[in-house]
């Protein structure tokens, strides 16, 4: 997952610590910095004009900045935060305002966040069970899956996927099995260690079976499209290989609802995820 620091958290990152709030003039001042999330690992800031001055590093768990100088008539402080301890989330600029005694970071970095999370690019092989296993013998597919973060930690996930898949018939009445599956979801993504995380999902939605099949046995075949329920469970295991892109494997289950039976699919899916 790419490291970003929301700025919902950074507005309210800095606790001051010092008893003198009003400066016109340099003075020192010591403030802890609160972590935009637990799996940050470093912290770093420089004070002055312009963020082309040597940072500052403080370890995540004991994040306190020591300001020397500080005038706020015309210093600005800035703070970049590190998950992985090799890349840097952007910069962000606070301004104190010694009038409410606050900080405030500028305009230019106040924007909010987009609300896609990231986008995965999936392939994925499926094996039926039970019932199932009379009509297919494999499934191939690809999706495509939107993450929408539902909180400023990224750790609770909606998503929206839409996917397609192909297999190989048993009946000599269905040429070939094909679906459109659309489904949408939530996860919940546990930290591991710095680079791996674990997000179980659960999805509904539907699945759309595009047939070229004979169901009357007539001996002529027809496109017979049809729409059952499905629900769509996995255990997603991620790898941060960048800020931008984090690779994806999981176990995949899938069960759909068809007259009053269970269709059942299980086997497995990796994809590649763009981080925004």
């Amino acid at each position: 997952m790419a490291f970003r620091v929301r700025t919902a958290a950074c507005t309210v990152l800095l606790l001051l610590l010092s008893t003198a709030l009003t400066f016109a003039s340099s003075t020192s001042l010591r403030i802890v910095i609160r972590p935009a999330s637990d799996r940050v690992q470093a912290i770093r800031y420089q004070v002055g004009n312009d963020a082309s001055h040597p940072w500052t590093e403080v370890h995540a768990s004991n994040p306190v900045m020591v300001l020397d100088a500080f005038n706020s008539a015309q210093d600005r402080l800035f703070v970049q935060q590190t998950q992985d301890n090799q890349s840097w989330s952007e910069i962000y600029e606070y301004q104190y305002k010694s009038e409410d005694k606050s900080w405030t970071i500028t305009p230019s970095e106040a924007d909010s966040p987009g609300l896609v999370e990231s986008l995965d690019l999936k392939l994925y092989n499926l094996y039926p069970l039970s019932k199932s296993s009379t009509y297919y013998s494999y499934v191939i597919g690809a999706g495509l899956k939107m993450n929408i973060a539902l909180d400023e930690q990224e750790t609770l996930l909606g998503y929206a996927e839409l996917a397609y898949s192909r297999g190989p018939s048993k009946s000599d009445w269905v040429d070939t099995m094909q679906e459109v599956n659309l489904s949408v979801g939530m996860g919940y993504r546990f930290a591991i260690s710095e680079n791996f995380q674990l997000t179980p999902e659960l999805g509904y939605g539907v699945v759309v079976h595009l047939l070229n099949a004979d169901f009357d046995q007539d001996g002529t075949k027809t496109f017979e499209p049809f729409i059952d329920q499905q629900v769509r469970l996995s255990l997603n295991l991620s790898y941060t290989l960048s800020e931008t892109y984090t690779l994806i494997v999981a176990p995949l289950g899938v069960v759909f609802f068809e007259k009053g039976s269970l269709g059942t699919l299980l086997g497995f899916q990796t994809g590649l995820r763009f981080n925004f």
